[in-house]
C-alpha cells in the first residue's frame, strides 16, 4: 500500500529472510568471526545463542555463504527428533545411503562414519548445523556428543554447530552435560542492537528498497529503538506499521509520534513496551472513543459522499487528541532513553576529504593529486572500506579514518593516528589531539577507511601454489626466513603461517592473501613507513599484541 507513496521498490521491513536485506552489525560480524574461527579449529562444538528475533538464522545463512569450498554441511531445522531420526536427517542432508525407515541407530552411525572417513581422505570436512537446539532432548544431545568421537588418530571427523535461544546455554551448563560443554571450541551470545546499530539497520533496509530520501527522522529511529529494544524482528514489525501509519496520514516522514502510535497498535502482539494506564486515563480514553464513534456515525448517516475536507480534519484532530491523552498518561518508567554520548568538539571532526588528507599525510603523501577512496595520486596508496568492531579495527593495527554517528545529515569524520592506553590520538588541522577510547567508540558508526600500498601484482588475492615476487616481501614482513628452493613461491608453510596470522587478528583463516590480510600484515610487519595504531612489528613465533 505505501511503497508508491514513499517511492520504494518493495516492502523494506518484511520479516521474510531475503538475503538482499542481510545486515551484519559489528556484533553480528564478531559472532560470525567466532563461528568461522570455531570451524577453522576443527572438531567439537560451536554454540550460537540469542533471543527470539535476533537474527540467528540470518547469521547462519551468512556463515554458510562464507564456508570454504572444502566443507560439506548438513542442516537440521527440526530438532524435535529422537536419536535415530536425527541421524537419518543428517544422512539425508549429506546424501548418505542407508536401508530406509528400518535402519537401526548403529547402521546409521556406521554409514555416517564411512562417509566421514571417505570425505577426510578427499581433504573435505563435514559440518552439522542444528537450529533451535534448545529443543533437543537430553538423550539426543548425548548422541550428538558421541558423534564427535568419530575420528582418526590425528583429526576429529565431524564438527557440530548448535544454534538456539538463551536457555540452550543453561542446558549445556548442566552437570550431566559437562562432557559436551568441555568440547565447545567457540561460543557467542547475540545481544540486542545498540541505538546506533538500530539506526544503521533501518537505513540499510530502506536503501535496499531504493529509498531516495531519509524517511525516518532521527527522533523516529530513536523511538523505534526504544520500543523494539534493538531486536531486529521487532524493528521490522514496528517499521512496517509506522510506514503504513505515515502513509495513512499523508506524511512523507516517519516521526516519533507515528512510531509511538505504531508500537501501541502492535503491543497486543507483544511488540514494544506497554503503557501504564490509570483509571482516569481509561475514562478519558473511553470518552474520546465515544466522541469519535459518534462523529463517525453522524458523518456516515449523512452519506459518505458528503464528507468534505473539514470533516476529515475534525476526525484527524480528534485522533490527535486521543493520542495526546494516551501519551500524557504513559508511565515515565515504561521506557528508558539511553544517554547519547557528547559529540566531539568541532576542532576534532572534519569532512571526509580533510580526514583522508590527514591519513595520506601519515603515510607520507602530504599533497595527494586526488582525494578519492581507491586512488591517492602519486603516493601509490589505495583505500579499503572497513566495517566491523573496535577490537577488529585495532587488530589490523593501521591508522584509519572513522565515520562518526551524527544527528544531522552532514557526515563527520576523524583520522585516528595512534591508540595509547585509554587515549586515542586524532590528527586534526590543529595538530594531534586526544580523546578517551570509550568516547570515540561510543561516537563511531562502525565504518572506517583504511589506506594501504597494494601488492605489485595484478592478482586480487594470492593463493597457495602461485609464484610471485611479492611473496619474498610478505615472508620478510612476517619475519619468516626465505625458503631454500623458491622464496617467491606460496608454499604450504607460508599458508599455515598466513592462517595462524589471520586467526590472531580475527580474520577468516582461509590462507589467502587478500586486501584485509595484506593490511594486517602491513600493520604488524617490519616496514617502518606504515602508520600503526598500537603494536610493535611481528617477529617469527610471536603473537599479535593488542590492548
Amino acid at each position: 500500500m505505501y511503497t508508491q507513496h514513499f517511492q520504494l521498490s518493495e516492502l523494506p521491513f518484511s520479516i521474510a529472510p531475503n538475503p538482499r536485506y542481510l545486515f551484519l552489525s559489528p556484533q553480528h560480524r564478531e559472532a560470525l568471526a567466532h563461528l568461522l574461527y570455531g570451524i577453522s579449529v576443527g572438531g567439537g562444538f560451536v554454540v550460537l545463542t540469542g533471543e527470539v528475533g535476533m537474527g540467528k538464522t540470518t547469521l547462519c545463512r551468512a556463515l554458510i555463504d562464507q564456508l570454504p569450498e572444502d566443507v560439506d554441511i548438513a542442516l537440521v531445522f527440526n530438532p524435535r527428533l529422537n536419536s535415530r531420526e536425527l541421524l537419518a536427517s543428517i544422512c539425508d542432508e549429506l546424501s548418505i545411503p542407508y536401508s530406509g525407515p528400518k535402519a537401526s541407530l548403529k547402521s546409521l552411525i556406521d554409514a555416517l562414519n564411512r562417509h566421514l572417513l571417505d570425505a577426510h581422505a578427499k581433504g573435505r570436512r563435514v559440518l552439522v548445523l542444528i537450529d533451535e537446539a534448545q529443543n533437543l532432548r537430553f538423550d539426543v544431545l548425548e548422541q550428538v556428543r558421541l558423534l564427535t568421537n568419530l575420528e582418526t588418530n590425528q583429526h576429529k571427523l565431524l564438527q557440530i554447530i548448535l544454534v538456539g535461544q538463551p536457555e540452550l546455554n543453561e542446558i549445556l551448563d548442566r552437570p550431566n552435560l559437562r562432557q559436551l560443554a568441555q568440547r565447545i571450541t567457540a561460543r557467542y551470545h547475540l545481544e540486542p542492537l545498540s541505538l546506533g546499530a538500530t539506526q544503521e539497520y533501518i537505513r540499510h533496509r530502506l536503501k535496499v528498497a531504493d529509498a531516495r530520501n531519509e524517511i525516518f527522522s532521527p527522533a523516529g529511529m530513536r523511538e523505534v529503538f526504544k520500543r523494539s529494544g534493538g531486536i531486529p524482528r521487532l524493528v521490522n514489525l514496528i517499521g512496517d506499521r509506522a510506514l503504513l501509519g505515515a502513509y495513512t496520514l499523508g506524511k512523507t516522514t516517519v516521526d516519533r509520534r507515528i512510531v509511538r502510535r505504531a508500537a501501541i497498535e502492535l503491543k497486543g502482539s507483544g511488540v514494544g513496551a506497554k503503557p501504564s494506564l490509570s483509571l482516569r486515563t481509561i475514562g478519558i480514553s473511553g470518552l474520546l472513543i465515544a466522541l469519535m464513534g459518534g462523529a463517525v456515525w453522524y458523518l456516515f448517516s449523512q452519506g459518505a459522499p458528503q464528507i468534505d475536507i473539514r470533516s476529515r480534519f475534525s476526525l484527524l484532530e480528534i485522533s490527535k487528541s486521543f493520542d495526546k491523552a494516551l501519551v500524557a498518561t504513559e508511565s515515565p518508567q515504561s521506557f528508558t532513553q539511553p544517554n547519547a554520548p557528547e559529540p566531539l568538539p568541532s576542532q576534532f571532526t572534519e569532512g571526509k576529504d580533510e580526514a583522508l588528507k590527514h591519513l595520506f599525510d601519515l603515510w607520507g603523501v602530504p599533497n595527494p593529486e586526488e582525494i578519492k577512496c581507491g586512488k591517492a595520486g602519486h603516493g601509490g596508496l589505495r583505500c579499503q572500506n572497513f566495517r566491523g568492531s573496535w577490537d577488529a579495527l585495532l587488530k589490523l593495527n593501521v591508522s584509519a579514518v572513522l565515520e562518526l554517528k551524527t544527528e544531522t545529515e552532514s557526515e563527520r569524520f576523524i583520522c585516528i593516528e595512534r591508540v595509547m592506553g585509554d587515549q586515542v590520538f586524532i590528527r586534526t588541522a590543529a595538530g594531534s589531539l586526544s580523546q578517551t577510547q570509550e568516547h570515540v567508540k561510543a561516537l563511531w558508526s562502525g565504518r572506517a577507511i583504511l589506506a594501504y600500498r597494494p601488492l605489485a601484482t595484478d592478482k586480487r588475492a594470492l593463493r597457495p601454489g602461485v609464484s610471485d615476487p611479492v611473496i619474498r616481501e610478505i615472508r620478510q614482513q612476517l619475519g619468516l626466513k626465505p625458503t631454500a628452493n623458491d622464496p617467491t613461491r606460496f608454499d604450504e608453510n607460508l599458508r599455515s603461517r598466513i592462517q595462524a596470522f589471520q586467526r590472531e587478528i580475527g580474520l577468516r583463516p582461509d590462507g589467502l592473501i587478500g586486501t584485509l590480510t595484506l593490511i594486517g600484515i602491513e600493520g604488524h610487519g617490519s616496514r617502518p613507513d606504515v602508520p600503526r595504531l598500537l603494536s610493535a612489528p611481528l617477529t617469527e613465533g610471536h603473537d599479535v599484541h593488542h590492548p
